[in-house]
């Protein structure tokens, strides 16, 4: 017997490039073997017969959940009013983790929007002293690391549901003082380019120092993207929203939209509720950037996962929850989306069944269907290995992203059932570093 080791039975275990019927031991938080063949005696034996097993997801881009948000802390939801001191931002946090954990997210990088200096130093000084602080928390492990979203933003047409109030020209020494206030924790940075030197190279330093640049709420021309990409911006924040600025003119490269499909360079995030970007853009883009350059994300607010919230307001801004209850606009401006309400599972369906279907594009005639297989691993790979290759978790010390020998055992079981309406995906068992998720 493999003492402390757990194996997971006769599941269809999703790989990088296939689906293999058989067993995954799991050993010390690492995942030991991956095979076909019977496996000895263990501590605990599930049986996953007729599941899938999954590596787990990974969520770059959400500023929140279950009426937490990294930026103003705990919504009540009788006063209308965020709390932020510790103890209430801890039990926030906490909270969220463990409800990212249960929808499938084993990986999250907690993002901030556009705030004053003070309150983002105060925050960020909470993720610190959580990180460090002793806690047997299976679900500590869940957060991964901060995404720096509204700081560095510019122009107000293109600010979403941003407060221009709080955008601040980027600055070396700014992002420093943000860094050593969370301890080292912020690993992407939206630096729009059109800021001109100041964003240059302020890219430049992240890029030199492993952080990964990256810009949207964008009214960059193609030339001033370019730019950035020459100084390492690599990756386009919820593409075609924010807005993201376009152009079909021959005038400086065209837009942003227009330069981020150009270059191998970017990889691009894509919220995929079906209300922020249409199906057939979601295609589209997937056709003409590949599969291993699109990052599905959240977005998610406070509001995912909080039931009992009609409208708020948050630094200023006000929104309301749609009339069907499935995503956020601000109040005074119902085109604009207010982050989502989104979560992970969802948008494994979503993607499956778009992918495992005939569809008509915007820029393409049609897409062609693909079997249910070929769907599942793509689905998997950009949900779970290209966040992990982005940020350097995939073959790194830090491995995770895929279901492979010697990396850490971020896993989830799951049903994938074939209805009238598509197929239901249902989370059965979720794993971080191999401890169960209850």
């Amino acid at each position: 017997m493999i003492k402390g080791s757990i194996l997971l039975k006769n599941g269809h275990i999703v790989l990088p490039d296939k689906i293999l019927t058989g067993n995954v031991l799991i050993n010390k938080g690492k995942i030991e073997s991956v095979v076909a063949k019977p496996i000895g005696d263990t501590d605990l034996t599930i049986d996953a017969s007729g599941k899938y097993i999954l590596p787990g997801f990974i969520d770059i881009h959400t500023n929140g959940i279950a009426g937490f948000d990294l930026t103003n802390g705990v919504y009540n939801l009788k006063t209308g009013n965020f709390f932020d001191d510790e103890n209430s931002y801890f039990v926030g946090l906490e909270k969220a983790l463990v409800q990212y954990a249960q929808k499938g997210v084993t990986s999250v990088y907690l993002t901030s929007l556009a705030a004053p200096i003070d309150q983002l130093k105060k925050i960020f000084g909470y993720i610190k002293k959580y990180k460090i602080v002793k806690n047997e928390s299976v679900c500590k492990n869940v957060l991964k690391g901060l995404y720096i979203e509204g700081t560095f933003m510019k122009q107000s047409e293109y600010r979403g549901a941003h407060n221009p109030e709080y955008f601040f020209e980027p600055s070396i020494e700014l992002f420093k003082e943000l860094q050593n206030a969370c301890g080292g924790e912020i690993k992407i940075v939206n630096v729009v380019p059109e800021w001109g030197t100041p964003a240059l190279k302020l890219t430049e330093y992240l890029t030199e120092n492993n952080i990964i640049p990256a810009a949207g709420h964008t009214g960059a021309t193609g030339h001033q993207y370019e730019a950035a990409i020459e100084k390492g911006l690599c990756l386009a924040v919820h593409f075609l929203n924010g807005p993201t600025g376009s152009s079909g003119k021959s005038f400086e490269g065209g837009g942003a939209v227009e330069t981020i499909l150009r270059s191998d360079k970017m990889r691009l995030e894509l919220i995929v509720d079906g209300y922020h970007v249409d199906k057939a853009y979601v295609l589209d883009t997937i056709k003409r950037k590949g599969f291993d350059k699109v990052i599905p994300i959240t977005d998610s607010m406070f509001a995912a996962e909080f039931p009992g919230l009609n409208n708020f307001e948050v630094l200023g801004i006000k929104g309301e929850v749609s009339k069907n209850g499935e995503y956020l606009h601000i109040a005074d401006r119902k085109q604009s989306l207010f982050g989502s309400k989104l979560v992970m599972p969802v948008a494994f369906s979503n993607l499956l069944n778009w992918l495992t279907s005939q569809n008509e594009g915007i820029w393409n005639r049609s897409h062609e269907q693909l079997n249910f297989e070929d769907a599942l691993v793509k689905t998997s790979e950009m949900i779970s290995i290209n966040p992990a290759k982005l940020l350097d978790i995939y073959d790194s010390d830090d491995k995770t992203g895929s279901i492979e020998e010697g990396k850490k055992a971020d896993l989830i079981i799951a049903d994938i059932d074939k209805t009238e309406n598509g197929y239901q995906f249902q989370i059965e068992k979720v794993f971080v570093q191999g401890k169960v998720v209850n």
